[in-house]
């Protein structure tokens, strides 16, 4: 993840694997070392982060991969590529299940399956209806048939090119068509969980990017187009305000510094609610049940590297 969202894309993870039952899951924190970092984010892994060198020597009952946001227009062009395809391929045999977010999804259909993912002409920003395409599947079982997903992406791998891999959709579009949000596939030994959405968003998490995005737009001084409000997520009253500050942001004149100084956060977060979190929990806690049965081991234990 991008230094930004480093710590807090860890804290979303931490929550999505707890065990409601009192079990207990062990995490172990990796990341790959040759990415450049902030002197704050460089202190954090040396604290408690590995590289993947000690991965590779003692693979794990369940890995989670995290996606970042793209850079480049290709993924194998990104500076990480050659180290994420080697550590999809090393899971796909060492590793009985392997969760992938967002990017890491995309990335994993492109190795393995050459679907490229395809660019969308604005972003996806928001919380959509999802619609469970078998309740019986074992990742959706107590799962409602249409279950609110965060979404946030820039591209989109069509549920068309999925199906016709040979992957499952767990958690297909709903009624607005923004995309799937959860498919499934082997690979080799392994049982590879795709989230093109984001299950695991924390409450604030789709504000923060909003706030981020907006800040782009300001200071990118027409260069970056404004972001549009994330869809399905706000309260009305929430919505009315960033509407408010969208319009005061379009007026001439304004000091991009004094007008984010400005931006509503605080009062806007007052009226979020998590539409999201105990579906998606239920949904979390069914992919650790898979990675126990797999490793044969008691559900009061699990290692599920981050």
């Amino acid at each position: 993840m991008p230094d930004a969202a480093f710590v807090d894309t860890e804290l979303q993870f931490r929550r999505a694997v707890v065990d409601p039952s009192g079990g207990t899951v062990e995490l172990h924190l990796y990341t790959i070392a040759e990415l450049p970092r902030s002197v704050e984010i460089i202190a954090e892994i040396e604290s408690r982060y590995g590289d993947l060198d000690a991965l590779w020597a003692h693979p794990p009952d369940a890995l989670i991969i995290t996606g970042t946001e793209p850079a480049k227009a290709q993924l194998p062009y990104e500076p990480y590529w050659p180290i994420l395809a080697r550590l999809l391929d090393w899971a796909a045999g060492a590793v009985p299940t392997t969760l992938l977010s967002c990017l890491a999804a995309h990335a994993s259909v492109l190795l393995f399956d050459e679907i490229e993912r395809v660019p969308r002409p604005a972003k996806c920003s928001g919380v959509y209806p999802g619609k469970l395409t078998d309740p019986d599947d074992p990742l959706a079982i107590g799962v409602p048939d249409h279950v609110p997903v965060p979404h946030s992406r820039m591209n989109d791998v069509p549920e068309a090119a999925m199906l016709d891999a040979g992957y499952r959709l767990v958690v297909a579009s709903g009624p607005a068509q923004e995309g799937w949000a959860v498919a499934a596939r082997k690979y080799r030994d392994g049982l590879f969980v795709l989230c093109q959405g984001h299950p695991e968003y924390s409450t604030l998490s789709l504000l923060r990017e909003y706030r981020r995005d907006v800040r782009r737009s300001l200071f990118g001084r027409g260069a970056i187009p404004y972001p549009r409000i994330p869809e399905g997520y706000l309260h009305p009253d929430g919505a009315g305000l960033l509407e408010r500050f969208a319009a005061r942001a379009s007026e001439p004149g304004e000091d991009p510094r004094e007008l984010l100084a400005d931006f509503p956060f605080d009062a806007v977060a007052a009226t979020v609610e998590n539409s999201w979190a105990a579906p998606m929990a239920v949904l979390y806690r069914n992919w650790l049940d898979i990675a126990r049965a797999a490793a044969a081991i008691p559900a009061s234990t699990t290692t599920a590297p981050v």
